[in-house]
């Protein structure tokens, strides 16, 4: 990512991912599904959490990618009938 991105994504999507500003709801769902975990064998255990965490960095960083593209059109001012370049103006 270049500089821009990272400053938006440290800045605002970052915080967003702090466990304790989740819902209640979502953290009472994790804390049964860790206590569940634990009664899985080491291996199962390992590959659902490494499971877990990839689905959410790729929702993350998906997420983040589509509201960066839509505040960069946004931001473009795009007109009801699509983008126009300079060019074609």
């Amino acid at each position: 990512m270049n500089q821009f991105c990272d400053w938006l994504y440290l800045n605002y999507a970052a915080p967003r991912f702090d466990e304790e500003a989740m819902p209640v709801s979502y953290q009472y769902q994790k804390q049964e599904w860790l206590t569940y975990a634990q009664t899985l064998p080491n291996r199962e255990r390992l590959l659902s959490l490494d499971l877990l965490n990839n689905l959410k960095d790729c929702w993350g960083a998906q997420a983040f990618a589509y509201g960066l593209q839509a505040g960069v059109l946004l931001a473009l001012e795009i007109l009801p009938d699509g983008p126009i370049s300079p060019e074609a103006q």
